[in-house]
């Protein structure tokens, strides 16, 4: 009975936020329930079920379901995991993914199990896993070793760990390419890998990203001269290559990649200003360097200007490219700062995401409709990076005067 309980909604239909809210919540159970989902994403957090779970946990926390599922759900997707991962351990697709959300879900007390006694195992699985990737110079963060090294964070006490998080510094520092203004990181291929890689200003695949997980390594007091030198060095490199500042605000401060290209970047959480600005406040933040912070608040507040989609680059609501992970960046930056600027701007862009939200209307369609990329058209999806799980955990945010926990799954904190 529960799955009928849904629903659904098409263009022309208004939807209050709680509607939206509970239509994804009663989308991801049954979808959850009956394993509608591709076996090759079993396993994975931001593109799989692992994540659609994450969103049934919070839902049922902050609207006090009376009869949660989330933790027989929690079961379920547990015991389909495979002893030899099908997709390997990345973070994104792969079985780090998976137990990444029991951490957090143990460390934000959704759920009390011993994860001392489930890592035996793993840990070093992955941490031999990651170390392939970096033989292979694959620092990605949603599929390379960036994205492990995140998840191995909290359990840097270890020895295993704690080496494992000095060689990943080590080659990272040996990958570093000295350039005008500072150091460069050109680490990202598109599509061959074997080709020599370009820096992008990026979280989910450059230069970003590393350096929130540097600034995290740092914190656990593991390779902090070198952290501090890589940082230091990077970020000024980064800001070097800061564009002319046009008057009407309605172009990128920073380009998305250094491919010579294009110096077109849109507001997203993948690449571009919102991800420069995310580097330079938590690595300032955390290395305690005031002008880096000051640095971010300028690239955001100059942002805040970039409100119509054509001047944003956004075509849909999704958490990966569109607006809802604008919103999501400026409600962060709302509760870091306070700064009424950064809430209005995020209550237009959670407006803007309202707006973009739609359903299928047919039975057995999950999701909502998100753009795919030119020649693709129009998909609806339901995962946290593209689809509807993303969407809704940033409007959760919304609802809440809380500081959402969620997106250190993204690295926003």
């Amino acid at each position: 009975m529960l799955q009928l309980y849904c629903y659904f909604f098409k263009e022309d239909d208004t939807m209050t936020t709680e509607e939206i809210l509970t239509t994804i919540y009663h989308d991801n159970i049954t979808l959850l329930q009956h394993k509608r989902y591709e076996p090759y994403y079993a396993e994975s957090l931001l593109k799989g079920p692992w994540g659609a779970l994450l969103y049934v946990f919070y839902y049922e926390r902050q609207y006090n379901v009376q009869d949660p599922l989330a933790g027989e759900l929690l079961q379920q997707l547990y015991q389909d995991l495979q002893p030899e991962p099908v997709t390997g351990y990345d973070y994104c697709s792969g079985a780090t993914g998976p137990f990444w959300v029991l951490q957090h879900l143990h460390a934000h007390e959704f759920i009390d199990i011993d994860m001392d006694m489930l890592l035996t195992d793993f840990l070093p699985a992955a941490i031999t896993d990651s170390e392939q990737c970096l033989h292979k110079k694959d620092f990605d963060f949603l599929y390379g070793s960036a994205g492990i090294c995140h998840f191995l964070i909290p359990y840097a006490a270890q020895p295993a760990v704690a080496a494992h998080l000095q060689q990943f510094v080590d080659t990272l520092a040996a990958a570093a390419v000295p350039a005008p203004g500072g150091l460069s990181l050109p680490v990202f291929t598109m599509d061959q890998p074997d080709q020599p890689g370009v820096d992008a200003f990026s979280m989910a695949h450059g230069t970003c990203g590393l350096l929130v997980l540097l600034a995290k390594i740092y914190c656990t007091g593991i390779a902090t001269g070198q952290c501090r030198q890589l940082i230091t060095d990077c970020i000024a490199f980064i800001k070097s290559k800061q564009l002319p500042r046009s008057a009407d605000h309605q172009r990128a401060l920073f380009p998305g990649m250094l491919d010579g290209r294009s110096d077109f970047s849109r507001l997203s959480w993948c690449y571009g200003d919102l991800s420069v600005a995310l580097a330079c406040w938590y690595c300032g933040k955390h290395l305690q360097e005031p002008a880096w912070m000051d640095e971010a608040l300028d690239i955001m507040h100059y942002n805040t200007k970039r409100i119509s989609d054509k001047a944003a680059g956004v075509v849909d609501s999704c958490l990966c490219h569109g607006s809802g992970g604008i919103a999501a960046f400026y409600n962060r930056f709302w509760h870091e700062t306070k700064d009424p600027a950064f809430l209005q701007c995020a209550q237009h862009w959670y407006n803007n995401t309202l707006e973009k939200v739609i359903f299928s209307g047919q039975p057995g369609v999950h999701g909502m409709r998100g753009w795919i990329g030119a020649g693709k058209d129009w998909e609806y999806c339901w995962d946290v990076l593209d689809g509807s799980t993303g969407v809704g955990l940033s409007l959760l945010s919304y609802q809440s005067n809380i500081p959402p926990a969620w997106d250190e799954m993204l690295m926003l904190s």
